[in-house]
């Protein structure tokens, strides 16, 4: 039974360390001045929004599931990572060269949402 909980506690440092990692990741290319992607389409920015906060959701969801957050661990994941999108996006007003929008916060927000549905159904597994 000891065993359990260490591999447990050791499993749940390892995704709080993803997490909080991932987080600096995402935190960096968001203070990139003047950072830009080759031109896409119209509103693709939206996507790569989405794309980039899945694994946020997904960190959270495993990081918090590992703690004993069971039971409200898919909330909190979804309600942490929107309130990092927030303040990321709040950040992004302060960087030369970016701007922030509520539209970015909702791609983050549905990103968060298939990051935190994917980690479910593995959990699940």
């Amino acid at each position: 039974m000891t065993y359990i909980k260490k591999v447990t506690k050791r499993e749940s440092r390892i995704f709080w360390i993803l997490t909080v990692s991932y987080m600096g990741l995402i935190f960096f290319l968001s203070s990139l001045q003047g950072f830009r992607l080759p031109e896409l389409p119209e509103n693709s920015d939206k996507f790569i929004h989405t794309v980039a906060y899945m694994p946020l959701g997904f960190l959270f969801y495993m990081s918090l599931i590992k703690s004993g957050f069971g039971r409200y661990g898919f909330a909190l994941a979804m309600l942490l990572t929107v309130l990092y999108g927030v303040t990321d996006e709040f950040h992004q007003a302060f960087v030369p060269g970016r701007y922030a929008t509520i539209g970015d916060v909702m791609a983050d927000s549905i990103g968060a949402l298939f990051g935190c549905l994917g980690a479910n159904f593995m959990k699940k597994r």
